[in-house]
């Protein structure tokens, strides 16, 4: 949900913030939220589905084809799963701390 009044929608699409909010008007498209929510992603799902793996490998062997056909996708499943979420965080923390886009001219 927007950050500004927490009742209209942040996304349009899976991704795509909307450039406005529907319910107070607050223009998204002025955080930063680019580069921050895939490394988030990755550190989130690092800590989850590393231990679950070393656990799993630890209790029973498995052949490295069988391992790579249940790890891989659920690697997969889970970073697309949680990177909407860690996206809509980055976007609420530039709210938060004011941190609006920068526009750059060379």
């Amino acid at each position: 949900c927007c950050a500004n009044c927490g009742k209209g929608r942040l996304f349009a699409e899976y991704l795509e913030i909307r450039s406005s909010c529907e319910v107070c008007g607050a223009d998204n498209n002025i955080y930063p939220a680019d580069d921050i929510p895939p490394y988030l992603t990755i550190l989130v799902s690092g800590h989850v589905i590393v231990p679950l793996f070393i656990v799993t490998d630890s209790v029973c062997t498995l052949p490295a084809w069988l391992e790579a056909t249940i790890w891989l996708p659920a690697t997969l499943t889970f970073c697309l799963a949680i990177l909407l979420f860690m996206k809509g965080a980055a976007v609420g923390l530039c709210w938060a701390m004011e941190g609006v886009r920068q526009d750059v001219t060379l």
